[in-house]
């Protein structure tokens, strides 16, 4: 007999829901299957017929959140005078809308793999929005600086979301993304 739609979701989620639940606690490379099949009230076999292993949870989890952003960002308009603005407010939203998710995802920082992937599909898009070439090795290295300044902040607005409201958030990530950091320490 086979699952409906519905059924099939509510368990992929409780098994993520537990996976996160215990990310917070430990590392990965600790977590074992059995620990999270406990926590959701699942048992091991049911665990396998989502993900391969944890390793694959954490990546449907990762690819989720892209894919999402993905979706939304590419309904931006390049060339629309508040695009930067657009783009800090959907990225915002995003990972706002997945928060439980994003905090244990960009925890580890700048040099997580999460971040990587992260700034692998949206470098591309901040290349075509500023018409520069990807030969241009200097615009790579300052995009690279510019998200991950962008992600740390996001991070940080998503431990402490009452500091700021979304679109506050957007305001003052476009600042410093167009007008530089020492204009927005100037209140």
């Amino acid at each position: 007999m086979k699952k409906s739609p519905e059924i099939t979701d509510a368990t992929r989620n409780k098994l993520i829901q537990a996976f996160c639940e215990i990310y917070k606690e430990k590392p990965i490379s600790k977590i074992t299957v059995k620990e999270i099949t406990d926590a959701a009230g699942y048992n091991r076999c049911t665990f396998y017929q989502y993900f391969q292993d944890i390793f694959a949870l954490l990546e449907y989890v990762e690819r989720e959140m892209i894919e999402t952003g993905l979706e939304k960002i590419s309904t931006l308009q390049p060339e629309a005078s508040d695009f930067n603005r657009q783009f800090v407010l959907v990225l915002s939203e995003v990972l706002h809308k997945h928060d439980y998710y994003s905090v244990l995802l960009l925890r580890s920082g700048a040099g997580s793999e999460f971040f990587k992937k992260i700034k692998e599909y949206i470098i591309p898009v901040m290349m075509k929005r500023y018409h520069v070439s990807e030969e241009n090795t200097r615009a790579i290295f300052c995009m690279e600086y510019g998200l991950t300044g962008m992600l740390t902040v996001l991070t940080h607005w998503l431990e402490n979301p009452e500091n700021l409201t979304i679109e506050e958030l957007g305001t003052l990530i476009h600042g410093i993304w167009c007008d530089g950091l020492l204009a927005q320490l100037k209140e």
